[in-house]
Parts: structure tokens; C-alpha cells; sequence
């Protein structure tokens, strides 16, 4: 099976090639907020549409432009693909699978450039971007595959100040040998529970480090209260359209440490979901799992004015529980995943009351807490662990859709009690 696979590394730019990538972030970036700015007026003036050939060829005239000529500073490369990038959001929203593209902005958190194979070279383990003299101290820590040529390069910068540069690359990922283990997984808050008994937690450590990330926030919004009362404003006024705060050196600082570490919560749970999820997908030849509304389960409950929610900093706490755990990234990589290696995901119904039904006997209960983590059937007598209980659920609903089952809930409530 041929896939296409990004390999990932961090490199140290050189003062002068640091100097040379924020010229082509920010070009990049004007580049992209031109095209998009051409593409919505010509629509709502002209009724016309606009696609990458369109703005490729305008684009050659507005470099030579007096007041655009510092575009040819950077790489062409690197200005086609953001139009190409712009043409392939737009593509997403016309088949509405994403909104309207915005406008970038340099404070977003991380700044990017892409280049396609004219627009960079790798000889010899030594990556080099077009209009860089040098190529870049690449921190090789895994090898590309045997023979493999990227087709396309990107670069990053993160909030934290950190570089990475991601390598496009065609390869062939061979199935792994068929397995007769199944495993169904209940994914909660607290830890992803298989149906073998497993219980697979979080690390400890990220506990200390969000702890951490919210005793540096707190330092930080001082130093925003403290800057907005120079302006002459109060500490929680919000700021007009078109103003800016002052950004002290404390601040900048301040800022600093908490995007870094809060980008060392990323790279710990990012490690976490890799191992676990290539684990799973080896040892399973069938893998369950519940179709969950991750978007609904993390609605903010705060309501409105006039109907102001109900236990808004409880739904708030357990929405940071749930997108701390990463519901949605662990199904993704073990749908990837199992599709490389030859296994078969099976998603059940999100209504499906995998913690409500007995296990052994199948009755549903009408009602459970969320709190409630052992129950005992009033049919049969057995005692549920309610996480592993629905993971077995979970894995028997499957391997029913799998023998051809078309419903799984005859006769049963609707509900989303889980």
C-alpha cells in the first residue's frame, strides 16, 4: 500500500536563516490575505470567481509592483503554495466541510512556509531552502526511508520559538499479519478502558505541567491588567476595534513560558496517543470504538444573557477533561493506522447505552449518574464496572454490526446517557 507520510524533525536555524524565515512567514502570510481579500471582492463586486491559476498569474504583477516589490525578497515557491493552500481551503468550504477561510494574523501561534521540490534540496542528509545560503542544523532523529524523495517541505515556528521543519514523502506500508484479537474501548475522562481490563491513563505528568500552565497564565493576565491600567483603562476592560496594548518586555516574557508549556503538554499527550494507538492497532485484528460528538460534548455551557446556564465551571472542568484526553486525534490515528496495517475499526452508535446495559443479561437500565462507577444489575444480580462493562458492550455491538446487525437498539430508549 503507497501512502504519502510526513516525517517531522526540529532543526536550529542560524541568526541569518531565522532573519530569512520570518521574511517568508510574513510574505507568506501577505500573500495568502492578498489572495483571499482578490478572491471575496471579485465575488461580491463582479460575481466572479477566482482560482490559484488567477491569482498565480496576478501575482507576477504585483511583485513588480513599487510598493509589493519586497515579495521577490523570498521564494516564489513558498508564495505559489500559500495560493494553492488558499485554493484548497476554499475547496473545503464549498464542500462544506470547513467555514469560510479568515485572514491570518502574525500573532497566531505558530507561522508557516511550504515549498515543493523546486524549492529546496536535500543532498546528502543536508536540507537547504531556496534563498538560503546554508542548509539548515536539522536534528535528524529517525531516518527517512530507504530511497524516499519529498515532495514537498514545510517549515514552522511555534509560539515558543521553536523551529520544525516536516518532510512529505511517498512510501509502502506492508499489513501486518492477521490477528484474532478484538478489543472494544470506552473512552472517559478519567482513562481509555479496553475491553480485556486494560486501563490506560494519562500521563501524571501533564497534571503537574497544566498546574504549572495556569500558575504562569495567572502571571500573565497581571501583566495584561497592569498594561491596560497604563492605557487607562480598567483591568478587565476590553480593548476597541484597532487598539492595541503596549507589549512590555515582562509580558513578552511572561507570554513565553506559557506557550512553552503548553507546548510541552502537546508533545507529552501527542507521545501518549502515538504509543498507545500503535500498540492497539498491532495487537487487534478488530478494533471498537463509539462514534462520539466531541463538538457537542464540549459545548460551553454558559448560555446567555437572558438564560444564563447551569453549572457552567463543573461543564467547563469536564470539557477540559475531555479535550485533554483527545478523544477525536485517538480515533483518527487508529483509523490511519489500522488502515495501513490491515485491521478492521468498527464505530458504533453514539446513542448505543453501552454503560446502561448489563453485559450478562442485557438489560438497560433507565437511568445512571455519571458518578456512578459500579453498579449491580436488578435483573440478573451482577456487579459492572461501568467502564469496562460498556467497553465489552462496545466490542459486542460491534462484532453485531460486523455479522450484519442493522439496529442495535430495538425497543430501547434514545437517550445520551452513554
Amino acid at each position: 500500500m503507497r501512502i504519502q507520510r510526513a516525517y517531522r524533525y526540529r532543526f536550529y536555524p542560524t541568526p541569518e536563516q531565522a532573519e530569512q524565515l520570518a521574511r517568508t512567514f510574513g510574505c507568506v502570510r501577505v500573500v495568502y490575505n492578498w489572495g483571499l481579500e482578490e478572491r471575496t471582492r471579485a465575488f461580491y463586486d463582479r460575481q466572479q470567481r477566482l482560482y490559484y491559476k488567477d491569482l498565480a498569474l496576478a501575482l507576477t504583477h504585483l511583485k513588480k509592483t513599487p510598493e509589493r516589490a519586497w515579495l521577490g525578497e523570498v521564494s516564489n515557491v513558498a508564495l505559489q503554495q500559500a495560493l494553492r493552500h488558499l485554493d484548497g481551503a476554499f475547496g473545503n468550504f464549498f464542500s462544506k466541510r470547513a467555514a469560510y477561510p479568515t485572514f491570518k494574523s502574525r500573532r497566531d501561534s505558530v507561522q508557516s512556509a511550504s515549498y515543493m521540490r523546486n524549492g529546496f534540496a536535500l543532498r546528502d542528509g543536508k536540507l537547504t531552502l531556496a534563498k538560503h545560503d546554508a542548509p539548515l542544523d536539522v536534528r535528524w532523529s529517525r531516518p527517512l526511508p530507504e530511497g524516499a524523495q519529498p515532495s514537498s517541505v514545510t517549515v514552522t515556528r511555534t509560539s515558543a520559538g521553536r523551529y520544525y521543519v516536516s518532510l512529505l514523502v511517498e512510501e509502502t506500508m506492508q499489513p501486518l499479519p492477521a490477528s484474532s484479537a478484538q478489543i472494544g474501548l470506552d473512552m472517559n475522562t478519567g482513562a481509555i478502558v479496553d475491553s480485556s481490563g486494560g486501563v490506560h491513563r494519562l500521563p501524571r505528568r501533564l497534571v503537574d505541567l497544566e498546574a504549572r500552565k495556569r500558575r504562569y497564565q495567572r502571571a500573565q493576565r497581571r501583566k495584561i491588567a497592569a498594561a491596560k491600567v497604563r492605557m487607562g483603562l480598567t483591568p478587565n476592560a476590553p480593548l476597541a476595534k484597532g487598539q492595541r496594548l503596549p507589549v512590555s518586555n515582562n509580558l513578552r516574557k511572561a507570554s513565553r513560558k506559557v506557550a512553552r508549556v503548553q507546548e510541552r503538554i502537546a508533545a507529552i499527550r501527542r507521545d501518549w496517543q502515538h504509543k498507545l494507538t500503535t500498540r492497539i492497532v498491532r495487537e487487534n485484528q478488530v478494533i471498537a470504538i463509539e462514534d462520539l460528538a466531541v463538538r457537542g460534548m464540549t459545548a460551553s455551557a454558559r448560555g446567555t444573557a437572558q438564560q444564563p446556564g447551569r453549572r457552567v465551571r463543573q461543564k467547563a472542568g469536564l470539557n477540559r477533561a475531555v479535550l485533554n484526553a483527545g478523544f477525536a486525534e485517538l480515533r483518527r490515528q487508529i483509523e490511519y493506522k489500522a488502515q495501513w496495517a490491515g485491521r478492521e475499526v468498527i464505530a458504533i452508535d453514539r446513542w448505543y447505552p453501552s454503560s446502561k446495559r448489563c453485559g450478562a443479561c442485557g438489560h438497560v437500565l433507565s437511568k445512571l449518574a455519571l458518578s456512578t462507577r459500579r453498579w449491580t444489575c436488578p435483573s440478573c444480580g451482577q456487579l459492572h464496572d461501568r467502564d469496562l462493562n460498556a467497553a465489552k458492550n462496545i466490542l459486542a455491538a460491534a462484532l453485531a454490526v460486523k455479522a450484519g446487525a442493522a439496529a442495535l437498539r430495538i425497543d430501547e430508549p434514545r437517550d445520551a446517557g452513554g
